[in-house]
């Protein structure tokens, strides 16, 4: 009439393992948005600077090479990113705001109001990077 159904012994042990496969997919997703993150940052960066150097009409390849600096520098912490995406963040923040405290010394407050926009927008990709690289972080302590 009625058949039992007994539990299989490695349901659960199949359950844990597409939890964690999913869990450490989800790593590279959240890893990955950090690194597109300051990629990001360092081409609003990059293009901003282009284009102070061409309202300026200063094109020289020393101005280039001297804005391409920073850009270059994110660009080397973004692909930290895929391993420390945090750490990656914050060294990315610290740039960040290093440049600008140094704009801010050198230009006073014009520094600290000028490309206002532009710094808008890259704080509003800091606060990704960091919500994608904190949940990395969660999900591996929850997976340790």
């Amino acid at each position: 009439m009625g058949e039992i159904i007994t539990p299989v012994e490695d349901s659960i042990g199949e359950y844990y393992d597409n939890y964690k496969q999913t869990q450490l997919e989800l790593i590279s997703v959240y890893s990955k948005k950090t690194r597109n993150a300051i990629f990001t940052i360092a081409g609003l960066w990059l293009a901003s600077e282009l284009l102070g150097l061409a309202m300026a009409n200063v094109f020289t390849m020393q101005a280039i090479l001297s804005v391409s600096l920073v850009p270059a520098i994110l660009i080397a912490v973004a692909f930290l990113a895929m391993k420390q995406p945090l750490v990656a963040i914050i060294l990315a923040a610290f740039v960040f705001v290093g440049v600008w405290t140094l704009t801010i010394m050198i230009f006073g407050g014009v520094g600290a109001i000028s490309g206002l926009l532009i710094k808008a927008i890259i704080i509003y990709f800091f606060i990704a990077g960091f919500q994608s690289a904190r949940e990395v972080t969660r999900i591996r302590k929850e997976l340790a």
